[in-house]
């Protein structure tokens, strides 16, 4: 047998699926990166066909495979991180019983009253549910999307005989044994908190056949072998262990090197997300902020929201065609562009315009499905750069609230923020995170951080490293620490309060009269 040197780090994320092969210090000697195939069938709509996601995930392999140049044999491991809160449903032969719906879809959240009722007529409360499991219930949570395919696609929820997230239609595609998810998974609400099992009785409550949902794993877990067809196709070898991950934000976690207490986590990829592990059960006493397991077996707080990357994402495809052009004539990035320019030109605060990033309707702490999108405060006086500067603040502001709002709910407090995802990759979003938390914000050396948080967890399944905390010691390593400003972390402190308040006067009755004008209207 070869000696064995590198892991594997599959990630599915929203957008695309980066497929990353690590030493055993944590170095990248190939990366493969394949956009998936997603579908927009109506607004609030959002879908992937099964079979197409499973080819670029092969095919994403495959070119880290090809990039990386290596005797595959000694790999010792590989390991998968799959985008959360999305479920797949399996007929008898394999089959799709019909299309994936992604987790930015709305179409559930017209269920959340149904379900509220449901609970009601059986003598239990969303507020009991959420004591039960930590999990608020909103339109987020794949559970309010199989009550939607059960009242809508009936046929589709009698025919699956298997129900499972991304990471049963990962590993399986792979070689897995069977469809199976990790035990830490994303909001099913029929995982409870202390032994992350699927709970009988809120299974009953939700009327949910129990014997339809896939088998659980424990990250870290051998679940299967690499098939030969598979090999065939990537240039992995034949044989190579498949090692159980987890959701996204937990790898991001791992990846970062949040695997002790009191060090926040803040990702800005498509979703913005914010962390803080504890080893001891969590519940947020005002019932905003989830609570999921992590990898060792403890437990994670999270916030969400549902676009935090993509609403910047969305401004410079929208409003800034211009621009792009000018990016492309100087070989530069757009997003460099735009926040070089709008650091230059605007001013912290904005100037007094702000945005509230609720596109895809608000999650913690808010759980408001009906917010959208907003800006506020123009005047004639107002820049484009200032709308570019209100935008990436307001996305910050939206990542503020959630990290007070977890410390609010009990979790650990930190006075350091780790940050990862797209949006940190620029300097000038770093420095806005510091001025805006006011806490010392850090970004790891390998921007993947979610692929190298998958790749320790095989690392520890195949036996190289111990536990987590030696896989950190050995795979992580910093790159550059921000520290606030003090003149701009005033500033921000004020904005801060008014972005709130904006918020709340906007969830009196507004939000929700303009959701039901664009119902009415479809």
């Amino acid at each position: 047998m070869k000696e064995k040197k590198y892991v594997v780090g599959v990630d599915l994320g929203t957008t695309s699926t980066k497929t990353v092969i690590f030493d055993f210090e944590g170095n990248v000697v190939g990366a493969g990166q394949v956009e998936n195939p997603l579908y927009y069938p109506a607004p609030g709509r959002q879908e992937c066909d099964g079979d197409e996601l499973i080819h670029v995930i092969l095919d994403a392999t495959r070119l880290a495979v090809k990039d990386a140049d290596i005797d595959t044999e000694q790999i010792a491991g590989i390991s998968v991180d799959c985008f959360r809160c999305t479920i797949v449903l399996r007929d008898k032969d394999g089959g799709f019983t019909m299309p994936i719906i992604i987790w930015q879809d709305l179409r559930s959240s017209e269920m959340i009253p149904e379900i509220k009722k449901m609970l009601e007529e059986k003598g239990s409360s969303a507020e009991e549910l959420y004591d039960r499991c930590g999990m608020p219930l909103g339109g987020v949570n794949p559970q309010s999307n199989l009550q939607w395919i059960k009242r809508n696609m009936p046929e589709a929820y009698e025919n699956a005989t298997t129900i499972h997230t991304m990471m049963g239609l990962v590993t399986k595609a792979f070689g897995a044994d069977d469809y199976y998810d990790d035990y830490t998974d994303t909001p099913w609400l029929q995982l409870n908190g202390p032994d992350f099992q699927y709970d009988p009785e809120i299974c009953d409550l939700l009327e949910i056949d129990i014997n339809k949902l896939a088998p659980l794993r424990k990250p870290g877990e051998v679940i299967g072998a690499v098939s030969e067809e598979v090999a065939e196709f990537t240039g992995l070898t034949a044989g190579t262990p498949i090692i159980m991950g987890v959701g996204d934000q937990q790898a991001g976690c791992v990846g970062c090197g949040c695997v002790r207490e009191g060090l926040g986590y803040a990702c800005g990829g498509t979703a913005g997300i914010t962390a803080d592990k504890s080893f001891k059960l969590l519940r947020d006493p005002s019932r905003r902020c989830y609570v999921l397991g992590t990898p060792d077996g403890a437990w994670v707080m999270e916030g969400v929201a549902n676009a935090s990357g993509s609403a910047f994402k969305w401004f410079k495809e929208e409003f800034c065609n211009s621009a792009n052009e000018t990016a492309i004539g100087l070989k530069e990035s757009v997003y460099d562009m735009l926040t070089r320019i709008a650091d230059r030109s605007s001013r912290a605060g904005a100037n007094g315009l702000f945005f509230l990033p609720y596109l895809a309707g608000a999650v913690t702490p808010n759980q408001n499905p009906n917010a959208r999108g907003t800006y506020i405060g123009m005047t004639v006086g107002h820049t484009k750069t200032d709308f570019v500067r209100a935008t990436m603040e307001g996305v910050c502001f939206d990542i503020k609230d959630m990290l007070e709002a977890m410390i609010e709910g009990g979790a650990a407090p930190f006075d350091t923020v780790r940050l990862t995802g797209g949006i940190f990759r620029s300097e000038v979003w770093c420095q806005m995170q510091a001025d805006i938390f006011n806490r010392t914000c850090e970004v790891v050396a390998v921007e993947e951080a979610t692929s190298l948080g998958c790749a320790m967890i095989a690392a520890v399944g195949a036996g190289i490293y111990k536990d987590l905390e030696e896989a950190e010691k050995h795979m992580v390593k910093i790159k550059k620490i921000y520290e606030p400003i003090p003149e701009n972390a005033a500033i921000y402190e004020d904005a801060f309060k008014v972005w709130r308040q904006i918020y709340k006067n906007l969830a009196i009755d507004a939000y929700d009269m303009i959701a039901e004008f664009q119902e009415k209207h479809r």
